[in-house]
């Protein structure tokens, strides 16, 4: 099946075949040698659509290729040298993610949302040589001494990205020699905490079982269409771009996701596959659920996918939901389908084809099942391939190979000598039918050591308070998981990532 499949999206075809030989003879192995394929097999098809512009294949290769000379000629950009990447999602940042391939540099991918300091400290920390910027974050660029080497993506009347690659593009004759790619860096964490640099080097052939696995189990290859709500700084954002210009496919790409704005794009241009965190997709259907008739599939990752939120995703929308579960570390590595979250929601599934997965007591101890452990994760195209990443989760295995999370290591609390795990509270109070969101956070306590807090959100209109609550919880969980402090709020705090913002929680 994996090969029919390769053959129906033209790449196994002989034609497919050469034009993928003929890219690499000609860029090289890098990131430009796929936009080079898919501009050769699907020249007309449209490649992006964002809120400044829309190009065919063609183009965005053409202006890729056009803005790799330029980097080049006229800024000095040589293979190995650091560029930073601070931009929102639109085909701007997109065209100098290839152009920074193209020439083998370092591509480092970060978080716009930072602030101006923690942006000049990573600057410092990590010797970028170039870096390119949405115009309205300009302060992170002077704070960092960056303005000499630097390039805005979009500007009305500078040199930027987008007036460089589309000036006639193709006029300059191209003097880019041959070069292997530089590495992909993302930065785990956003911004709160210290970002560390997540690195790989892209390889085809690191790249194929993934993207067999999204073949196989997803079906990406049936469909024409993806909405990438993720950050394209993100690691799940990169992999929807990636994936999507191989599959020749039409990327629609906005700065910002909105749920009244993203709900109309999907409708006006029916769009089947969209790729977001649970963040997104639960505010799009409380917003407009009959909006999203149109997609076919429905990629959720980048944070935990809570079981109510995937239960009423499946009720309202049938079977399209998709759980991926990675890390920056370890790339996409866990799948839940649409069937198996219907059986059971608060999985993530099992490991993909070409991964290894264990559950880990310790060093030299492994769980046995229904055993709770460190998530543990070894594959090909994780960042350190011969060895076992910790994926710095909590969770046990099933009897039917299903894995379940129970929180980041960190979540866990000890209270009163019992391992208590925030998570699994969560889970019970997002099945009171008055309640909209909870998160659950370890406290100090005196007595205990530690106790849990309960931050709810209620359904609007529902009459909920703390005693009401509690009567509820008592037959469902155990004592040392009632929590000791309940809070009303009328929203939770989110990473710009769509991550909840525990930390601050917790203070």
């Amino acid at each position: 099946m994996p090969i029919a499949k390769l053959y129906r999206t033209g790449l196994l075809t002989p034609v497919g075949l050469y034009r993928l030989l003929e890219s690499i003879a000609t860029t090289g192995i890098n990131l430009m040698a796929l936009l080079r394929l898919a501009a050769k097999l699907h020249p007309r098809r449209t490649a992006v659509v964002g809120e400044e512009e829309q190009l065919s294949y063609a183009q965005l290769w053409q202006q890729a290729e056009a803005l790799a000379v330029a980097l080049h000629v006229d800024y000095g950009i040589r293979r190995q040298q650091n560029i930073a990447i601070a931009c929102r999602n639109h085909p701007a940042a997109i065209k100098a993610i290839f152009a920074a391939s193209r020439l083998g540099a370092h591509v480092f991918l970060i978080n716009p949302e930072m602030s101006a300091d923690r942006i000049a400290g990573l600057a410092e920390r990590l010797k970028f040589d170039f870096y390119i910027y949405d115009l309205q974050d300009s302060q992170a660029i002077e704070r960092a001494a960056l303005q000499a080497r630097s390039l805005p993506a979009y500007h009305p009347t500078d040199p930027s990205v987008d007036r460089i690659s589309s000036s006639m593009p193709g006029s300059r004759k191209a003097r880019l020699p041959k070069v292997k790619t530089g590495n992909i860096v993302v930065m785990t964490g956003g911004t709160t905490g210290q970002p560390k640099p997540a690195s790989r080097k892209p390889s085809l052939f690191d790249f194929l079982p993934p993207f067999i696995a999204l073949l196989r189990q997803v079906h990406l290859d049936r469909y024409r269409s993806v909405y990438i709500a993720t950050p394209i700084y993100h690691g799940f954002g990169l992999a929807a771009l990636l994936i999507g210009v191989i599959l020749g496919a039409e990327l629609y790409v906005t700065p910002r996701f909105e749920a009244a704005r993203s709900t109309t794009l999907i409708t006006r241009h029916q769009i089947q596959v969209v790729t977001l965190v649970p963040l997104m997709l639960q505010r799009m259907l409380r917003h407009d659920p009959e909006a999203l008739s149109s997609l076919r599939c429905i990629l959720s990752g980048g944070a935990a996918l809570n079981p109510a939120l995937a239960a009423e995703t499946l009720d309202r929308l049938g079977p399209k939901l998709f759980n991926l579960y990675g890390t920056s570390e370890a790339g996409f590595c866990i799948l839940a389908t649409p069937e198996r979250l219907e059986k059971k929601p608060a999985s993530i599934g099992q490991p993909v084809v070409g991964v290894r997965g264990k559950i880990a007591i310790d060093e030299d101890r492994v769980a046995s099942d229904r055993i709770i452990g460190r998530l543990c994760i070894r594959s090909a195209w994780s960042t350190s391939q011969k060895s076992w990443i910790e994926t710095g989760d909590l969770a046990y295995r099933d009897l039917e190979g299903d894995i379940f999370l129970c929180g980041r290591v960190d979540d866990m609390i000890v209270s009163g000598g019992e391992n208590v795990y925030p998570i699994e509270l969560e889970n019970v109070l997002m099945q009171h039918p008055d309640i909209e969101s909870a998160v659950v956070v370890g406290i100090p306590d005196p007595e205990f050591g530690q106790r849990l807090k309960a931050v709810v959100i209620a359904k609007q209109n529902a009459t909920l308070d703390r005693a009401i609550l509690l009567d509820w919880l008592k037959p469902r969980v155990a004592r040392y998981q009632m929590p000791a402090i309940v809070e009303f709020r009328d929203e939770l705090p989110y990473t710009p990532l769509g991550k909840i913002d525990r930390k601050s929680m917790s203070d």
